[in-house]
């Protein structure tokens, strides 16, 4: 009986040796048997390690380190102090006279030189006191305002040795007229550029609120940024951050978290410089480069996925969207998580009264030209009032 006890269990241990690990172990009361050379019996022990699929391990340590790394969200107040309130809230309803409606982009740049004084000084005067403006760096650490890498669009001679400023000095550049080419360049002659400092100093002193868009990839910029923010706390209240690059916002927020930042987002925006809902990406960035064209797109599709993990990461207060990308449903899903959304650049007169009336979100514009009035709260009573009686004589 031994014998045929232990056959089976000779060929089951053999069979299982592949996938199990085997202990020898002696068992003192196992009966003798003729055909085994002892009385040593084998025990199968089964594995303890648990090892998880393929990818859901790197999966759940990506989610783990996010969660660990992201940055906690601006407060509710700050937001408001900057954006005003939720115009879908009840407060925003009762109070229209508070609610955000037009940011001057560029500082309204088609009626004015952008990002100059000049163009702040016209909004202003025109009772904008939202506007947007871009920051570059200088070669000697100077924070300029300017949109472009170089100067060629703005001024009206041959830069050809000046196409990236961040390679120049703050004296090369500081008495050239960027306004030279501007459309309305008979009422604005002489436009220099702007340092950062001179444009905080008029905004702030006309409590004017600002977006300001951070231009470039370097540490040092975000340095600079902070120790602005740090020398002028009162900049937390009037300004918000944004930047196209997640990484730079990231590490804004991360060493002052107290700024409220904004992640701008554009589809194609690696591989084409324009875009819009009816032509779609144009000007390519990489025309006769072929394999570099088809690597920004790869990064174009991998950026569509991952920018909203990308601003909840950064713990932004709002989200810069390009105006033709933007529904309710989008309105929806960010004001669900306590995000204002934004959207550029907004310049038709019928287009901003859809933002306004149907959209219900702050627009940036590159003109104050026909820019529907403020509506009050008497004129809006007076307006539901008609329109009552109006609908009542109808009945």
């Amino acid at each position: 009986m031994a014998r045929c006890a232990t056959q089976p269990a000779w060929r089951a241990s053999a069979a299982m040796l592949r996938s199990s690990s085997i202990c020898p172990r002696t068992w003192p009361s196992a009966p003798a048997c003729l055909s085994v050379p002892s009385s040593t019996t084998i025990l199968t022990q089964r594995r303890s390690l648990f090892v998880l699929p393929l990818g859901l391990d790197v999966g759940i340590a990506g989610a783990a380190a996010y969660m660990f790394l992201r940055l906690r969200p601006p407060s509710p107040d700050s937001v408001k102090r900057i954006f005003g309130p939720d115009p879908w809230s009840k407060e925003g309803q009762q109070q229209p006279e508070a609610l955000v409606q037009c940011i001057a982009h560029r500082g309204a740049g088609l009626d004015a030189p952008e990002n100059t004084l000049e163009a702040f000084k016209y909004c202003v005067e025109n009772q904008c006191r939202f506007v947007e403006f871009d920051v570059r760096m200088s070669r000697d650490g100077q924070l300029v305002l300017l949109h472009d890498k170089g100067l060629a669009r703005l001024a009206d001679c041959d830069l050809s040795d000046m196409s990236d400023v961040s390679a120049m000095d703050w004296d090369m550049i500081k008495d050239i007229d960027v306004g030279a080419t501007h459309p309305n360049r008979s009422q604005f002659k002489e436009v220099r550029l702007c340092r950062l400092d001179a444009a905080l100093d008029y905004l702030l002193e006309n409590n004017v609120r600002m977006i300001i868009d951070v231009k470039g990839d370097n540490m040092e910029i975000v340095t600079a940024i902070v120790d602005t923010f740090a020398r002028r706390p009162e900049l937390h209240k009037h300004a918000a951050v944004t930047c196209f690059n997640p990484y730079i916002l990231y590490q804004i927020r991360r060493r002052d978290a107290e700024i409220v930042g904004c992640l701008s987002y554009r589809p194609a925006c690696f591989s084409a410089q324009d875009y819009d809902a009816e032509s779609g990406p144009t000007n390519p960035r990489f025309p006769d480069n072929r394999p570099l064209h088809w690597l920004a797109l790869l990064a174009d599709a991998a950026h569509a996925a991952l920018w909203r993990v990308a601003a909840s990461g950064c713990g932004v207060g709002a989200v810069l969207l390009h105006k033709d990308i933007v529904n309710s449903a989008e309105i929806a899903y960010w004001r669900a998580r306590s995000v204002r959304v934004v959207g550029w650049s907004v310049n038709r007169p019928l287009e901003k009264l859809y933002w306004r009336g149907v959209m219900r979100a702050p627009y940036l514009a590159n003109t104050l030209v026909r820019e529907p009035a403020p509506l009050s709260l008497k004129e809006k009573k007076s307006r539901e009032s008609s329109e009552r009686e109006l609908s009542e004589e109808k009945n």
